[in-house]
């Protein structure tokens, strides 16, 4: 007869902590020296538990400042991308309420090549928009927006009000949107390069979206960056039917 593994009756003990509301969503768990005293297990034994929750997406760490629960199981059954609605609030790992900062701006751009293509106009200036959330005194995730002035008109946008931006990118936009086309990958960017950085070391999740009207033209192409700790989703899927 097998004995269950150690790091096994951790994890089995914190999410049953977890599951009767001992650990609420979003709250921060004890640190790992607390933990190991309570459980009585090695660092190593504790830290391998943790790995396999937060592989789980129960838990999430953030560098620095500890490990936070996630949703709920039955919180996380609605989670996914079923319907034209913001990616990055469908795939964060912790509640949108908990997001300590969001912050907005955009720039006027100069025609380009690639805005002339994706837009299907000649020599017309856009305008990016970007959206930060940050999570105590880290940037966990960004959508950086492109579109064309005509569109800033068509939803008589102000852009000096940050509020207003959020807004837009969040929801607004997406009821407009006939359809869009979303392909996520990892991003090859350094979290460096952006203008605001991402927290030391993480690996970033890019989801690039094409939003298209009514009449097929293209609205915008947003970009959602998510650190990778914080990012989990999911797809419901059909069989076909011939």
């Amino acid at each position: 007869m097998h004995r269950t593994p150690k790091y096994v009756q951790v994890y089995n003990q914190i999410l049953l902590m977890i599951k009767r509301s001992q650990f609420l969503p979003g709250s921060k768990l004890p640190s790992e020296e607390k933990l190991t005293s309570d459980f009585n297990v090695s660092r190593v034994t504790l830290r391998t538990a943790l790995s396999l929750l937060k592989e789980d997406g129960i838990i999430t760490s953030i560098h620095g400042q500890g490990h936070f629960v996630n949703f709920t199981h039955a919180q996380k059954s609605k989670q996914g991308l079923r319907s034209l609605s913001c990616p990055l609030l469908e795939s964060l790992t912790v509640p949108i309420e908990q997001i300590s900062k969001k912050d907005a701006y955009y720039f006027k751009n100069p025609s380009s090549i690639f805005t002339d293509k994706l837009f299907e106009v000649k020599d017309i200036s856009y305008f990016t928009l970007n959206v930060w959330y940050v999570l105590g005194n880290s940037n966990i995730a960004n959508i950086f927006s492109i579109l064309l002035p005509e569109t800033i008109e068509k939803f008589n946008l102000n852009l000096e009000d940050k509020n207003q931006i959020i807004q837009f990118l969040e929801k607004d936009i997406y009821e407009d949107v006939s359809n869009s086309k979303l392909t996520i990958t990892i991003s090859s960017r350094n979290p460096d390069s952006f203008r605001r950085g991402f927290a030391e070391g993480e690996k970033l999740v890019l989801m690039t979206e094409d939003l298209y009207s009514n009449t097929g033209k293209v609205l915008a192409q947003n970009k959602y960056y998510i650190a990778e700790s914080f990012f989990r989703t999911s797809l419901v899927r059909y069989r076909d039917i011939h």
